[in-house]
């Protein structure tokens, strides 16, 4: 029996895609979206669990610690911070809808 898991719509634009690719480990119909998007240019509704959300924002932590240059750590960090942003948004939502 499989869950209906909740997504949520995630803007990101190609760079944010390939540092993604790049620089987390991802699987499935997710993966395969961000290699789509990240070959596309503007910005893309990418519909992620907060589940994915919430692992992406420790990937983005986690690589922006050990970047290899500062430009690279500032974008990982910058990028960890708007996935962050988006799962404190979705859980206080979650929150307020069980009141």
């Amino acid at each position: 029996m499989t869950e209906n898991i909740e997504k949520h719509p995630i803007e990101l634009d190609d760079n944010e895609c390939e540092l993604i690719i790049k620089n987390a480990i991802i699987f499935g119909q997710l993966k395969a979206t961000l290699i789509r998007m990240s070959k596309k240019k503007g910005i893309h509704i990418i519909h992620m669990s907060l589940k994915e959300i919430s692992d992406l924002a420790d990937w983005m932590a986690a690589e922006s610690n050990h970047a290899d240059s500062s430009r690279k750590a500032e974008e990982l960090g910058e990028l960890c911070d708007h996935f962050e942003s988006i799962e404190f948004q979705i859980k206080n939502k979650l929150i307020a809808q069980k009141k």
